[in-house]
């Protein structure tokens, strides 16, 4: 049994409250309550995973150019194993503070602008590829004419590990099997971007460059790694829209090491058509071609998944993807797709490494209710792992804005 709080939650909310009694009037607050379940099983195996939260949230304005969000959250998880034998793992509570951000913007002339946004808030790269989570940090950009610059700085340690899952090196890896170990590595991240809006017409160009740095010095490895992450994308006519990025990775532990990424994706919407959309998209994870040369499998600063039912992880890993969705009735979604993963450095085995297929309801029959239903299966590739076998899951998920 684990239970988990956070004072920082309880900090937010009372500065909030703070700024609430001379802001009464302005003030905007609500009740989220969502339930997520989801059972899946493969090789005799079945579990339940279930979480139920209920976030707290409260919104006002400071000043004409400046507004305030602060959350908390009440969560209850727990793992349940059937089969092949029963076992349980439950946190009964946890007590966090979900996005606390002051946000801004203003305008310096008729061509610039300068946004801010401080607090624990939402960080990520372009593809999302490299890092994806919510953070402790801070973001300014800066518009003039056509460019944005950015940059953005982040401290890791206060984030409980499951919520920024990040496996960089062994010490990384050791924490995250310690039950002990509550939050996330403590490493520094720092940031600065990019954007060319429309130079080229209906296209936008840019660069990502995001950086960490380990402070952990007492564990057995200390790595840093710094990514240069170029894109574009853009619209051919109204229908298609497509974007295509990469990465490259430099980092030392002490010595020096590089890896590499890439990805792609084109849309189609048809509004016309029950609002049909249809997504194609490909992400590359480069493995350790050179052996024990310089080049390494590329690592991000948080793991993230290929897949929903593999969880094949963004690194020595190729995946393709097709998705379909319409909207054949107000308030409904459906959706499906499929993927083929692949393992680049298969080093003589088959680098095919599966096929999944997946489904999807959506449905909202008020503004404040969502409903959701999904579920999918993965076929492993016999000749890449004899023990494989089909994995499932159905997912079930309700949310209540109140």
């Amino acid at each position: 049994m684990k239970r988990r709080t956070s004072s920082l939650a309880a900090a937010c909310f009372a500065v909030a409250a703070a700024l609430c009694a001379g802001n009464a009037y302005a003030v905007d607050f609500g009740l989220t309550i969502s339930n997520d379940s989801e059972l899946s099983g493969g090789g005799g195996g079945l579990s339940l995973s279930q979480a139920d939260d209920a976030a707290l949230w409260l919104s006002l304005p400071i000043g004409a150019s400046s507004s305030i969000y602060a959350s908390a959250v009440y969560e209850f998880s727990g793992d349940f194993t059937y089969l092949p034998s029963y076992s349980d793992s439950v946190r009964w509570y946890s007590i966090t503070a979900g996005r606390v951000e002051w946000e801004g913007f203003v305008g310096l002339s008729d061509s610039m602008g300068l946004g801010w946004s401080v607090g624990r808030i939402p960080l990520q790269d372009y593809s999302g590829r490299v890092l994806n989570g919510l953070l402790d940090g801070a973001t300014v950009r800066l518009s003039v004419g056509q460019a944005v610059v950015s940059a953005a700085a982040a401290y890791t340690g206060l984030t409980f590990k499951d919520d920024a899952t990040i496996l960089i090196d062994a010490d990384d890896e050791s924490a995250w099997s310690d039950d002990d170990a509550i939050f996330a590595p403590r490493r520094l991240l720092a940031s600065v971007g990019l954007r060319l809006v429309e130079v080229v017409p209906f296209h936008d160009l840019g660069l990502d460059g995001w950086a960490q740095f380990d402070l952990d010095t007492a564990g057995e490895a200390v790595t840093n790694t710094q990514y240069a992450e170029p894109f574009i994308e853009g619209r051919v006519a109204r229908a298609i829209r497509w974007r295509l990025w990469g990465a490259a990775e430099f980092g030392q532990d002490p010595a020096f090491f590089y890896g590499m990424a890439a990805g792609a994706r084109v849309r189609l919407t048809a509004p016309e058509l029950a609002g049909l959309r249809v997504t194609a998209s490909c992400a590359w994870a480069g493995g350790d071609y050179d052996g024990d040369g310089a080049m390494r499998a590329f690592k991000p600063i948080t793991v993230g998944s290929l897949s929903s039912v593999a969880g094949t992880m963004f690194t020595d890993a190729l995946g393709a993807s097709l998705d379909a969705s319409v909207v054949p009735a107000r308030g409904l979604t459906l959706g499906a797709g499929c993927a083929a993963n692949f393992r680049p450095n298969a080093e003589g085995e088959p680098a095919y490494l599966g096929f999944e297929l997946t489904g999807r309801a959506d449905y909202k029959p008020a503004g404040d209710v969502t409903l959701t239903v999904e579920g999918g299966c993965f076929a492993p590739n016999g000749a890449a792992d004899p023990d494989a076998s089909v994995e499932w899951l159905a997912a079930a998920s309700a949310t209540l804005r109140l």
